[in-house]
Order: C-alpha cells, then sequence, then structure tokens
C-alpha cells in the first residue's frame, strides 16, 4: 500500500505538464484548422452563387424558347383561344423565406403594348404544369442574394423580379443587370445582364 502511495506521488511530481513548444503547436494546429474552414465555406458560398446564376441563364433560354415556339393556354384546355394571345410566358425570380425560386409566370400584353405580371397561386394548373416543386419553381441556395438594377442602372431590388419576352424573343420586362452575391457577405459573384434584344451577357 505504501509502495502504491509512493508511484503516484512520485508520478504527479514528475507530471510538469504541457511546454510551452507543445502549447504553440496546438494552437497553431487550431488556427490553420480554422482558417481552413472558413475558406472552404467561402468558396462553397461562391460556388452556390454561380450555380444559381447558371440555372438563372438556363430558364432565360427556356422561357425565351417558349415565348417563341408555344402560346399560353392559360386554362388548360387544350386549345390556344384568341383571347389567350395576349399572354406570353414570363420567368419570375422570387424570394420565400430565405431562399430564392426561378418560376415560369405568365405576363399579359396590354392595350398600349406593355406586360405586366399575371399573378396566380401556385396550385394553378397551368403554373403548375410549367414548374417543378408542384409550381414553386427551381429552388435556389439560401446561400444567395439577387440584386436588380434597371437599365439606367438604378438599384431595384426587391423580393420579386419577373422578365418577360414577346414572340420575336425580344425582352419586353424586366431587362436590366441581375446580380448574384453571396448572402453571407453581400460581395458579388457573378452579373447576368438581359438586353432588350433578348440577348444576355454574363460576367
Amino acid at each position: 500500500m505504501v509502495e502504491i502511495k509512493e508511484r503516484i506521488k512520485k508520478s504527479i511530481k514528475d507530471n510538469s505538464g504541457f511546454s510551452l513548444t507543445e502549447l504553440i503547436i496546438v494552437l497553431a494546429i487550431i488556427l490553420i484548422m480554422t482558417v481552413a474552414s472558413f475558406v472552404t465555406i467561402t468558396i462553397m458560398h461562391s460556388a452556390k452563387a454561380k450555380e444559381a446564376a447558371s440555372s438563372f441563364e438556363n430558364a432565360l433560354t427556356e422561357v425565351i424558347s417558349l415565348s417563341k415556339n408555344n402560346g399560353v393556354d392559360k386554362n388548360s384546355n387544350g386549345v390556344i383561344d384568341v383571347d389567350e394571345g395576349k399572354y406570353s410566358i414570363g420567368l419570375r425570380i422570387y424570394k420565400d423565406g430565405r431562399k430564392y425560386y426561378l418560376q415560369k409566370c405568365i405576363c399579359e400584353k396590354n392595350a398600349t403594348g406593355e406586360y405586366t405580371y399575371v399573378s396566380l397561386p401556385t396550385s394553378d394548373a397551368y403554373i403548375s404544369s410549367l414548374n417543378e416543386s408542384s409550381g414553386k419553381g427551381v429552388c435556389l441556395s439560401s446561400y444567395v442574394k439577387i440584386n436588380y438594377y434597371d437599365i439606367d442602372g438604378n438599384d431595384k431590388s426587391a423580393d420579386s423580379y419577373v422578365i418577360a419576352f414577346n414572340k420575336k424573343g425580344e425582352c419586353v420586362l424586366g431587362f436590366g443587370r441581375y446580380e448574384f452575391l453571396k448572402a453571407s457577405t453581400n460581395s458579388k459573384i457573378v452579373s447576368v445582364s438581359v438586353n432588350k434584344n433578348g440577348s444576355y451577357i454574363s460576367k
């Protein structure tokens, strides 16, 4: 018993703790891991913004094609009625909670030739037929923020934007610059400029 006590006392006496060098090494490892995690998160958020811009461009291409080649069967009766000739398929970008969605929508041309967004619920039969996720559309990452600037460079950022094209493929509503940013830092990653002639440029 005495021998065991002596061994314990000796063990406690010999245990001088960590040396300064060992503490510095541990702190250095923690710092390296923290920096690596931050860099990884930054890269991931940037990638999400680029992915959102790519989805936006794909949606633009699809909507232009639909506007030029297809009518709008708003009442889903299988026939493009005479009174449906005033409609065009557009692209709506809207925010729901923390996420943005890309939704194909309907735009209406009035007597003066101007287009406006026709607000229909996602449960509408025609809207549901055009979009995934029961009519909500393509979901973008919550790490992305989208700002909009009109053709004169004025900041018109909001939680919802609508872009429409006519049968010639010209942009008749929503032309301007759309900036895709990292939501955490508001730093711009990609901007997509939609021109009146229906072309768009990403940079």
